[in-house]
């Protein structure tokens, strides 16, 4: 079962890395401890894209997106995550998908992840709100967590189900968020059980601070 946690349309047309290109259509609407990293950073600065057509992000050259004066959301986790990855943190790339990506006065590009057995969902998504605005949204609720030397804070959602680490990027932050099921809550499963191994793993594929 899926949950999305924003709700906009998307307008989902084509952006790929170096002189790739491919489309794909839609609509876009307004809407502490530190850990070191034992995953294997990508071997070029510019992680390879994904080119499927249906994972692809919205363009984010609006009217909106504009007025927003916020820095265009690089870091795509649905084409920048390999599907290895994916495996090694314990989730099936073939039930990657994208969520419902925001492009407004701030933009959220998303994408979720299931387990094979459904016990749980893993939701990604980049932003360009910064942490800064994303701690101060949360304050109280948020832990202080370091992920291979990035800026990272855990936080536990009310509904228990649920647990998102969020670290820096050069745009704003990227969350993972990390969502129990019924099959996993039959199995004792915890939303933040190995929350900074997943991020350690995923982390290298982020891009420059």
């Amino acid at each position: 079962m899926l949950r999305i946690k924003t709700s906009a349309g998307a307008c989902v047309l084509a952006v790929l890395a170096a002189s790739v290109a491919a489309c794909s259509a839609g609509g876009d609407s307004a809407g502490p401890s530190a850990v070191s990293s034992s995953a294997s950073a990508p071997t070029t600065s510019i992680p390879a894209t994904l080119t499927a057509a249906n994972l692809q992000p919205p363009l984010q050259n609006t009217r909106y997106t504009r007025a927003g004066g916020r820095p265009k959301v690089v870091f795509d986790p649905c084409t920048w995550i390999p599907d290895d990855a994916l495996a090694e943190i314990g989730f099936d790339p073939t039930t990657r998908e994208r969520a419902q990506d925001l492009v407004a006065e701030y933009t959220f590009l998303s994408c979720q992840v299931e387990t094979a057995d459904q016990a749980r969902t893993l939701q990604l998504d980049s932003g360009n709100i910064t942490l800064v605005e994303d701690k101060q949204r949360y304050a109280g609720k948020t832990q202080l967590a370091t992920v291979d030397g990035r800026e990272a804070i855990t936080t536990q959602k009310t509904n228990a189900d649920e647990c998102d680490l969020d670290m820096r990027t050069k745009a704003g932050y990227f969350e993972i968020g990390v969502i129990v099921e019924t099959a996993g809550r039959v199995k004792g499963l915890q939303p933040c059980d190995h929350i900074v191994d997943i991020a350690t793993t995923l982390e290298p594929y982020v891009g420059d601070n």
